[in-house]
């Protein structure tokens, strides 16, 4: 059964029909002309010996001039190929290169070079075949640890619009030296009282237990509840709150914002400053006065060294003033 593969090209035919034509017509040509200028014996014989011989001449010029179209031809397919095969090489050894100055910079970094090379192989591990909401869901999420990379390392801050999560726990896990905090209550609290504030929360409860962590390892862990009035200090809520934090090891003290130094009472914020080289700081909306825990409109964490500073000297001048809670 012929499966194609011996199938002439569709080109091959009128070439071979075209040579032959041409040849027979010269040599037809030759023959007549030859005859005409040939006189005596053999005058047919010798204008059949002519006519031959230019034809065949012919047909070899015919048969060299298409065998060099046909090399030509060759020639440029494989000066494309060529030129196609060192645009892949060029593309390939430039994205090599990138690779290389990428993983030089991450080793140059002071990350830890596994964990940005595990995050890179993770994030491949996200095919074609996943949904697109979910690969909407991973972009966003590489988006914005990407501007979070970018926002702390060039300006030295980092805005979440929002109450945080991941920050506060993973800055509390990775304490080494000491953390110290002020908790506003118009923060922490409702507007009448610490019962279903922040404390009483998930975020809360996992917060102070990862405190305790920090005080079991010999960290030392201080706080001081700034509340804005009085009658909050006698709340048996805020007493149960402030006992469990001193139990488990939390140095802890108290002040109303009365008893603060008067040039601090208009620059009071709730922020933690963590091993004296970074700080967490909440900015809630005003109080409503319904009873319901106050909004978060936004955190912040800073490293700028000035800054920093200033939040140490703030937070150890109000440890001086404030009491031991009792």
């Amino acid at each position: 059964m012929n499966d194609g593969t011996n199938e002439p090209s569709p080109t091959l035919v009128p070439r071979i029909v075209r040579k032959v034509f041409v040849t027979v017509l010269v040599g037809g040509i030759g023959y007549l002309v030859s005859n005409a200028f040939i006189h005596g014996e053999n005058q047919d014989l010798w204008s059949l010996l002519l006519a031959t011989f230019v034809s065949g001449v012919i047909f070899v010029v015919q048969f060299l001039v298409d065998v060099d179209n046909q090399l030509d031809t060759l020639r440029q397919e494989q000066g494309r190929q060529h030129r196609s095969t060192h645009m892949l090489v060029a593309d390939g050894f430039s994205k090599i290169n990138e690779a290389s100055k990428l993983f030089g910079l991450i080793e140059a970094s002071a990350l830890q070079t596994d964990v940005v090379t595990q995050f890179v192989r993770n994030a491949t591990m996200v095919g074609e075949d996943v949904p697109e909401l979910v690969k909407s869901l991973v972009h966003h999420e590489i988006g914005r640890m990407s501007k979070f990379l970018k926002e702390l390392g060039d300006g030295g801050h980092a805005i979440y619009e929002g109450e945080d999560r991941d920050w506060l726990l993973a800055l509390t896990a990775g304490t080494r030296i000491g953390l110290d905090a002020i908790s506003l209550s118009s923060v922490d609290a409702r507007d009448t009282e610490f019962d279903g504030g922040f404390w009483m929360t998930d975020l809360g409860q996992r917060y102070v237990k990862l405190q305790r962590d920090l005080v079991q390892r010999g960290v030392r862990v201080r706080r001081i509840f700034l509340v804005d009035r009085s009658e909050r200090l006698d709340s048996e809520t805020f007493r149960r709150v402030w006992k469990w934090q001193e139990e488990i090891g939390i140095e802890v003290r108290v002040l109303t914002y009365a008893d603060a130094p008067p040039t601090l009472r208009g620059s009071l914020s709730d922020f933690i400053l963590f091993d004296g080289v970074i700080y967490y700081e909440s900015n809630p909306a005003p109080q409503r006065g319904d009873g319901i825990a106050p909004a978060i409109l936004s955190t912040i964490v800073v490293r700028e060294p000035e800054k920093v500073r200033e939040k140490a000297e703030r937070f150890s001048e109000l440890w001086a003033t404030a009491s031991p809670a009792a």
